[in-house]
């Protein structure tokens, strides 16, 4: 509100100027103009810079809060809670070097390969092991390098 005041104060100065003769002196009319333009720009320069002190609090705050997020990623990534199914497929898997599908079906002697596809798959998304494409079929390798990180923990059965 007085911001609104005090710029509705400069348009009245600023319509008193014609009544003050500018016609018949030039050099003291442009004298003010230009101290008006100069004090113009400071308020203008101000007020960006409180804009741009605020845009960089945000940023810094929004930083903090991404690292944060990244934080719990990593230690959610660390402590993987696995079956005892996820458990014996992971070892098949250290055992066997690589692995597919129709080895994972002949070992848990699962009907079909959906199920043995879908948790070798989920294995592979949390990083616990690697996927390779050879030809048609997809092998699954024990990652050592990253199951190290990882603290496994198996329930209780």
């Amino acid at each position: 509100m007085k911001e609104l005041e005090s710029l509705k104060g400069e348009v009245e100065e600023l319509k008193e100027i014609p009544s003050k003769g500018i016609a018949q002196n030039t050099e003291e009319s442009i004298t003010v103009l230009m101290k008006y333009m100069v004090e113009e720009r400071g308020r203008t320069n101000r007020r960006l810079d409180d804009i741009n002190e605020k845009i960089m609090r945000l940023r810094s705050a929004v930083e903090s809060m991404y690292a944060m997020e990244e934080e719990t990623e990593e230690q959610e990534r660390r402590d993987v809670i696995l079956s005892g199914l996820d458990n014996a497929v992971l070892d098949f898997v250290q055992s066997r070097g690589m692995v597919c599908a129709d080895d994972l079906v002949e070992f848990m002697k699962y009907k079909g390969r959906n199920a043995a596809c879908t948790r070798l798959n989920r294995l592979y998304m949390r990083g616990l092991i690697e996927r390779h494409q050879v030809g048609h079929k997809v092998y699954y390798k024990y990652n050592a390098g990253k199951a190290t990180n990882t603290l496994i923990i198996s329930p209780p059965q």
